[in-house]
């Protein structure tokens, strides 16, 4: 491109050099003298107009003068440019290179830091956490300790009270009467081994061979018994643990030779607690005590 270049230059120089343009009040003349010899040689001189020849001339330089120009301008920037871009590409590379390398370094330390705390945090943390959830477990465990003594302590209670409603409210009662007719000495526990009626009695049989009836269940009793008697002064008495509490007379001491069989009655409420007893006896002289219907015993639980 450059040698193209001068050489274009070296024409016009050339042409300037070569040609003679005299001009003069606007007028110009495009000659040029070629000096010429005759076959005698003599000197002659030809004048060519050589005007359309330079103007054809010039517009050619200029056409070339301005592509070259144009391409030179052309190829300079585009050098330039290239080479700007890639400096600009080299040290945006660079640069983006560097700064990417600090922020990763950056990020880095920052990174190890973040870390080095969330670990110190994640220690206390769990340091914190297991203290407490141990805490709260043994506390948990002396609450539930508590509460299952409490529990065991209220279903102990629970359970007396239960057996207490249950023995209040269960229907005790049992009716016997005398299976045969026999003559009892004087203090001499009566027997009335035919039941009748029972319930909520365990030791029946202990009833019936004995004549003797234990409390199973505490409460309030009712007590009432007949006995048909032949015998003179026989009498009975109705007692709790050994002691008299009613005495009933039967029959008294008559001569009379009509017939003098008698029925005495006794009836008490007694307060009766679990193994207390309670049994007839006969009075301080024989007594004659008839079988069967004649003679019956009834003890009931009334509250």
């Amino acid at each position: 491109m450059i040698r193209g270049c001068t050489i274009v230059l070296f024409i016009l120089f050339l042409i300037e050099n070569v040609c003679s343009n005299t001009c003069g009040h606007n007028n110009c003349e495009t000659t040029i003298d070629i000096p010429l010899k005759s076959k005698l040689n003599e000197p002659l001189e030809a004048e060519l107009d050589i005007s359309s020849f330079t103007t054809r001339l010039k517009e050619i330089i200029r056409k070339e003068v301005k592509k070259a120009v144009n391409d030179l301008v052309e190829n300079i920037l585009d050098k330039t440019v290239q080479t700007g871009i890639e400096r600009l590409q080299t040290s945006t590379n660079v640069g983006i290179s560097t700064f990417r390398q600090k922020i990763e370094a950056g990020l880095e330390v920052k990174m190890e830091k973040d870390y080095e705390f969330l670990m110190k945090k994640q220690n206390i943390s769990a340091t914190e956490i297991h203290d407490s959830l141990t805490s709260m477990g043994n506390k948990l465990d002396r609450e539930i300790e508590h509460l299952k003594g409490k529990q065991h302590f209220t279903e102990s209670k629970l359970s007396v009270v239960e057996s207490e409603v249950h023995k209040i409210t269960e229907n005790v009662a049992i009716t016997s009467c005398a299976r045969n007719t026999h003559t009892y000495d004087g203090n001499e526990i009566i027997k009335f081994s035919a039941v009748k009626l029972s319930n909520g009695i365990e030791n029946v049989k202990k009833f019936i061979s004995s004549g003797t009836f234990t409390c199973e269940k505490q409460g309030i009793y009712l007590v009432g018994l007949y006995i048909l008697s032949y015998t003179q002064r026989a009498s009975f008495a109705i007692m709790k643990n050994g002691i008299i509490v009613s005495s009933v007379y039967v029959r008294p001491a008559l001569r009379s030779t009509e017939d003098n069989h008698h029925t005495g009655t006794g009836i008490i409420a007694v307060q009766l607690n679990e193994n207390d007893t309670l049994n007839i006896k006969s009075g301080y002289y024989k007594t004659q005590v008839y079988g069967r219907k004649f003679s019956c015993l009834t003890v009931i639980k009334v509250k």
